[in-house]
């Protein structure tokens, strides 16, 4: 099963009670919001933290989540969203600060991650990505995106 199949039901729970894979933080409207998730070499262990009013404390809470030693912080980003896509062969993620622009940054980065999706680039790499069997299977945004 590849790393999202395993993970997609515990992201999911983004902002749920310490525990979870992804740590929420006390949102604050007027001020930034950050976001992080941290990975191990094997993939097998991950974690994320959001809604955080530090980058810092964003990612210390990914790391923390992740739990292993080989856990680096992968991506961060504030006042936006981060997005997974995966096909067979590759998982790719992307920020930006509209889901519309993580997504177009995720299809992007499985578009170069994937030979089956390079090969069918046809100019559009949500196109390339989705004929290439990639789909998005998870969505996190700071709660001041809307």
């Amino acid at each position: 099963m590849s790393f999202m199949g395993k993970a997609t039901v515990a992201v999911a729970a983004l902002g749920m009670a310490a525990g979870s894979v992804f740590g929420a933080g006390t949102a604050n409207a007027a001020g930034d919001l950050y976001g992080a998730i941290a990975l191990g070499d094997g993939w097998d262990d991950f974690g994320g933290g959001i809604n955080f009013s530090t980058r810092a404390d964003a990612e210390a809470k990914a790391l923390e989540l992740c739990a292993a030693d080989t856990c680096t912080i992968r991506a961060s980003w504030s006042n936006g969203c981060l997005t997974i896509v995966e096909n067979d062969e590759y998982t790719a993620w992307g920020v930006g600060s509209t889901r519309a622009e993580s997504e177009k940054d995720a299809w992007a980065n499985l578009v170069e991650g994937s030979p089956q999706a390079l090969l069918l680039n046809v100019g559009s790499s949500q196109l390339a990505g989705q004929l290439a069997g990639g789909e998005v299977v998870a969505v996190h945004c700071t709660d001041n995106v809307r």
